[in-house]
């Protein structure tokens, strides 16, 4: 071999450790990345606020905000003493309207000592307001001993009509929520809302149940919200009915497990579904459904006569789902251009842009949907377009989080810029992630279902409490006349009886 040729031989060998020695630069940022979003994610704070939204907050060891005000003159020290009267009255006025609508009992506190410190009979001549406490009582169980009373007849024709014999009559029963149960719709309410609206599992009322002297078993009230949500399952389903014919919708899921499930491990995980009517919607409504999989065939299943506009991320099965027109999540896009911004500064311009778009639409949110239409058209297009155009410039590597940012972004760009032409649609689907943040709560509380059963409970109750609450209802008070009333219509209830118990109505 000759000089000349081994030059070559080195000088490739050369470039292929070059090579290598920068994937293996790029890999090692890469880890570096994934590990501070780690760490991050365990210790670090959860808000998706920007830096600059917080421009204006004080910090604490800033020596130029400490003791550099002037002595303030007479004048000044009259400003700010009305400025403290006028604070004092917006408190008062705050305080008021905390306690509004509460039931008022007037208490007067009298004198134990009729006469003056000289045997003098004293006269009332008014009384003096003093304040106003706030005073509570304490929850209780009681017992009810029904019984009905017969009543008996001997007139002739009641004689006649039962061949001689005396003929009796009885007041009407009380129907049972469940047979030869302690269960009523009142009891059984609370149960159902300390666990769905409060986040308080079973085993933990249990504590105050046994305090108030009801010595139950968790087994039992278990199979009560399991019975009960059966009892209510064909409002439960007229609901998704009605949900389904809304010309848009929200959808999203998350994780839940279940223990005895056919066919999986105890570990495994399954699917809650949540399917919302959006915020300018006038009937509104949320549906939680249990699934075992994420799969296509739950979505299809779960969006089966649905011919709106959905809106919801990027998920793969999504865009399989027959309907009308799919329109993306802008919150989804900047959430993870939000994390990358923490390791990179290219990726504040995209974020920066995508601020702007909230911002503006903040604004909005009350407008009608062709005027928040109008004004997307005349605003947001423009700085859809900037967005897209600085994507186009970024240079980064497509494993590191603002390579994916950047590919998540592109391939949601016809859904994304499909909310130009939809302004009942909000930007972002968070509406429908908090729905799903109340199960996520509730299942940081109960970790678990133990079986199907009580997963499908559980989308029950929620799609009931969520609903109520969505429409402004007391949803205890909601509870308590669908428990008492639903029941009474039988097993298999018309659509026409169902219709009045509807959230809306």
């Amino acid at each position: 071999m000759d000089q000349q040729e081994t030059i070559d031989q080195l000088t490739l060998e050369n470039e292929e450790l070059r090579k290598q020695n920068k994937a293996n630069e790029q890999r090692i940022a890469e880890l570096e990345t994934l590990l501070k979003t780690f760490q991050a994610k365990l210790f670090g704070t959860k808000s998706e606020k920007s830096a600059s939204s917080d421009k204006n907050q004080l910090t604490l060891w800033d020596d130029n905000s400490v003791f550099t005000w002037s002595e303030h003159t007479d004048e000044q020290s009259a400003e700010s003493s009305q400025k403290k009267v006028q604070k004092s009255q917006k408190k008062w006025q705050k305080r008021q309207g905390q306690i509004e609508g509460l039931a008022i009992v007037k208490e007067v506190k009298r004198r134990a000592e009729k006469t003056c410190p000289f045997g003098q009979a004293l006269k009332v001549v008014g009384a003096k307001f003093v304040g106003k406490k706030l005073h509570y009582k304490p929850a209780e169980l009681w017992v009810v001993e029904e019984y009905v009373e017969t009543y008996t007849c001997a007139c002739a024709d009641c004689l006649a009509q039962n061949n001689g014999q005396t003929a009796f009559f009885s007041a009407a029963k009380t129907t049972s929520l469940f047979p030869h149960s302690l269960a009523t719709p009142t009891l059984l309410e609370n149960i159902v809302y300390q666990k769905y609206a409060l986040g308080t599992p079973l085993y933990r009322q249990l504590k105050d149940w046994h305090r108030f002297g009801w010595n139950v078993c968790e087994s039992t009230l278990a199979a009560w919200v399991i019975h009960g949500a059966d009892k209510l399952r064909s409002l439960y389903d007229l609901l998704h009915q009605k949900l389904l014919q809304r010309p848009y919708l929200q959808g999203d899921e998350t994780v839940v497990k279940v223990l005895r499930e056919p066919g999986k491990k105890p570990t495994a995980e399954s699917r809650m579904w949540v399917q919302r009517t959006v915020q300018k919607d006038e009937r509104q409504a949320i549906y939680y459904a249990y699934r075992p999989d994420r799969s296509e065939k739950s979505a299809c299943s779960l969006y089966s006569g649905f011919t709106g506009v959905l809106q919801c991320d990027g998920y793969q099965v999504y865009p399989k789902v027959a309907c009308t027109d799919r329109v993306g999540c802008l919150a989804h896009v900047r959430r993870k251009f939000f994390e990358a911004a923490k390791y990179s500064q290219t990726a504040k311009g995209p974020l920066k842009i995508l601020d702007q778009i909230f911002h503006l639409e903040k604004k909005w949110a009350s407008l009608s949907s062709s005027a928040r239409m109008s004004k997307r058209n005349e605003f947001l297009r423009p700085l859809f377009e900037k967005f897209w155009q600085t994507l186009a410039t970024c240079a980064t590597l497509p494993k590191s989080l603002l390579g994916k940012a950047i590919a998540y972004a592109l391939g949601q760009k016809e859904a994304i810029n499909k909310l130009l032409q939809y302004g009942a649609i909000d930007i972002s689907n968070n509406t429908c992630e908090q729905a799903v943040k109340s199960l996520v709560i509730d299942r940081k509380n109960f970790l678990f279902s133990t079986s199907v059963a009580g997963a499908d409970a559980n989308a029950i109750w929620l799609t009931l409490i969520e609903s109520a609450k969505a429409n402004g209802l007391d949803p205890q008070k909601y509870l308590t006349k669908i428990l008492t009333l639903v029941p009474r219509l039988g097993p298999f209830p018309t659509e026409k009886e169902l219709e009045a118990y509807l959230p809306w109505n």
